[in-house]
Order: structure tokens, then C-alpha cells, then sequence
């Protein structure tokens, strides 16, 4: 029961990546259809992720009270149907609301489903946020798979259609093979420690780099010379490898504990200097390994820091501090590329990192 809940988890978050990843692939074509400038196309990713970040601490406090596996299924269909709605969108302010509809949706998954897998696995916790955590990688890596091939032989909006009836798959899988509630805590507070809001903090910084980076990553390669189907390549290719990161990142923090969030946050700030340096294709496959090992690293720290009647809300307040600094990267990063340029907008990643590694330290001496 354990391994097909967490690989169905698993699928779910996967979906939910690939859908919202599915933009940044895209943002050339869609820029030249709407006559969009790079920081109204980084707003595509601001308009979903603000009310993914909004509703975590409801998600884990409703998903404690009325059943994790009831609200993962009305997320994942949820989600689902908001973003086949983008076939629909013609004008711009069109595809902000659909994305933001699919904002709300896609954010009651994060917290009921980490909270359940720690609840579940308990000493493993770790290795097996490390398997659910490939959902970053994965979802992002199938996302421009799918999406480009589709907006270069038929119409881009169609590709969403496509990832809604695969992730409708899922959630029925879900309601279906997994019957009742798994794991239900017997008290719900809605609290949060002291503890968890340097940590907070820190995740801000963290995610406003990983969607800054990710979401003009296909734009700057271009921008450094790189075909759009090669640079399409290095964005699935840091996916790939990041399945092999988020695996690590799990094992790694089930034998280092908290040293491991204090590593992953160094080498992520220079792989990702010597990358708005050099633009060198090379550093994709290290980057990879370190980029997606943060995610599981950070989720299963998050879990330490609170009991068995929060943890929910606990896991949501720690992502939706999070998620606000993921709505503001995606901006930042093209308000920084129109205003200066490409490398000077990246090399804002590698001090972000370098910040929330501080704030890491500052939680321990608190």
C-alpha cells in the first residue's frame, strides 16, 4: 500500500509540474503571438504561482481535517481542468486568469501529499520525499517534450489539452486504487513554531531562484546563441538529470540531517554563478544534481519542525512563504534581462542562494 500510494503521489506531482512548466518552453512562440515583453511573460508564471502560494496553509490544515487523500484527488482534477481551459484563451489577460485558476487548483497538492508521506514513512521520510520530489525534474523535463513538438506542428494551446486528459489518468488512479484515508491525525492545530520562519525565509529565496532560472533558462541559451530545439534539449536535459538529484537529495538527507540543506544551498550558488557566467552547456548536468536535490532536502527538514497536529499546516506555511518568493523570481528575472541584460539577471540566482544559506544558519543559532 506504501509504494503505490507514494508512486501515484508521485504522478500527481509530476502532472502538476508539467503544466505549470509548460510555459516556459513556450515563452518565444507565445511572445511573438501576443507582443509580449520578457517581464509580461515572467507574469505567466506569477499569475499561477501567487494563488498556488496563497492557499498552501488552507490546503494543509483542510487536507489534516477533512481526509489528504480526498483533497489530492479534488487537486489533481482540479488542476486538471483549469489548465485545459487555456485552449480557450485568446488575449493575454485570458491566459493570466486561466493560469491563476489553475494556481488555486495545483496548490492544495503540495502540503496534504508531504504531510501524508511523512506521516507514512516516518524514518524513511527522506529517501521517500526524495522519490516524490522527482516531480520537479520529471514534470518539467516531459513538459517542453511534449508542448514543442505540438506548438511547432499544429497550435501551442492544444499541448494543455493533451497533459489534462494524461493527469485526469492519475486522479481517478488515485480515487480508485487507494481506498479510504491513509492517515488521519487524531488533534488539528493551526499553528506554527518559531523555528519554521527563518526557514521560511530561506525557502523564499530558494524558489525565487529555482522559477527565475527555470523560467528564462530556454530564453537565455537562445540569447547566448543556442537554437530554440537545443536549448528545449538542456531544459529537459536538467530535468533528467534532476531525477538523479531529487533521489540524492533524499538519501543525502537521511544521513546528514540538516548539514545537507547548508551544502546544497553552496553548491547550487556556484553552479549557478559559473553558469549566468560562462552560459556553458557543461553545467547543466552538475546542476541538475544539485538544482532538484534542494527540494527534498528542504521538505523533509521543514517536517522536523513540526508534530503530528500541524504538520500540515507547518508544511504549507514553510511552501507558501516559498511559493510568494517563487511569484517574485519569475518577474524579477525579466524586469532584471529588460532593464540590464541576460547575464547580470542570472547572476542574481547565485546570490539568492548564498542568502537563504545564511538564513539556514541564523534558524540554528535562534
Amino acid at each position: 500500500m506504501r509504494r503505490k500510494l507514494l508512486l501515484l503521489l508521485s504522478l500527481g506531482w509530476i502532472f502538476n509540474y508539467a503544466h505549470r512548466m509548460a510555459i516556459p518552453p513556450l515563452i518565444p512562440v507565445i511572445k511573438a503571438e501576443l507582443g509580449i515583453n520578457n517581464a509580461e511573460a515572467g507574469l505567466l508564471m506569477t499569475a499561477l504561482l501567487l494563488p498556488y502560494a496563497i492557499v498552501q496553509v488552507p490546503a494543509g490544515y483542510l487536507g489534516d481535517r477533512l481526509g489528504r487523500k480526498r483533497l489530492l484527488v479534488m487537486s489533481i482534477i482540479g488542476y486538471s481542468i483549469s489548465s485545459a481551459l487555456i485552449v480557450f484563451a485568446r488575449h493575454y489577460w485570458e491566459l493570466l486568469a486561466v493560469r491563476a485558476l489553475y494556481g488555486v487548483f495545483s496548490g492544495l497538492y503540495y502540503a496534504p501529499a508531504t504531510a501524508l508521506i511523512s506521516e507514512v514513512y516516518r524514518e524513511r521520510k527522506g529517501s521517500a520525499m526524495g522519490v516524490f520530489m522527482v516531480g520537479p525534474p520529471v514534470g518539467s523535463g516531459i513538459a517542453p517534450l511534449i508542448v514543442v513538438p505540438i506548438a511547432l506542428s499544429l497550435q501551442w494551446r492544444h499541448a494543455f489539452v493533451v497533459l489534462s486528459a494524461m493527469s485526469l489518468l492519475v486522479g481517478v488512479a488515485l480515487a480508485l486504487a487507494v481506498r479510504g484515508e491513509v492517515s488521519r491525525p487524531s488533534g488539528v492545530s493551526l499553528s506554527i513554531p518559531r523555528n519554521a520562519i527563518l526557514l521560511s525565509f530561506a525557502n523564499f529565496l530558494a524558489l525565487a531562484a529555482f522559477f527565475g532560472l527555470l523560467t528564462f533558462l530556454v530564453s537565455f541559451l537562445v540569447h547566448s546563441g543556442v537554437s530554440l530545439e537545443i536549448a528545449s534539449g538542456l531544459f529537459s536535459l536538467l530535468s533528467v538529470v534532476g531525477v538523479a538529484g531529487s533521489f540524492l537529495g533524499g538519501m543525502l538527507y537521511d544521513r546528514k540531517g540538516r548539514q545537507s540543506v547548508h551544502l546544497i544551498f553552496v553548491l547550487n550558488s556556484l553552479l549557478t554563478f559559473l553558469l549566468g557566467v560562462t552560459a556553458s552547456p557543461w553545467i547543466i548536468v552538475p546542476l541538475g544534481l544539485t538544482f532538484y536535490s534542494v527540494g527534498p532536502i528542504v521538505t523533509a527538514y521543514t517536517s522536523e519542525k513540526a508534530g503530528p497536529e500541524n504538520l500540515g499546516s507547518v508544511m504549507g506555511f514553510v511552501n507558501m512563504v516559498g511559493f510568494f518568493g517563487a511569484t517574485v523570481g519569475p518577474y524579477l528575472m525579466g524586469f532584471l534581462i529588460d532593464s540590464f541584460d541576460y547575464r547580470t539577471a542570472f547572476l542574481s540566482i547565485p546570490a539568492m542562494y548564498v542568502f537563504a544559506w545564511l538564513l539556514v544558519k541564523l534558524e540554528e543559532m535562534s
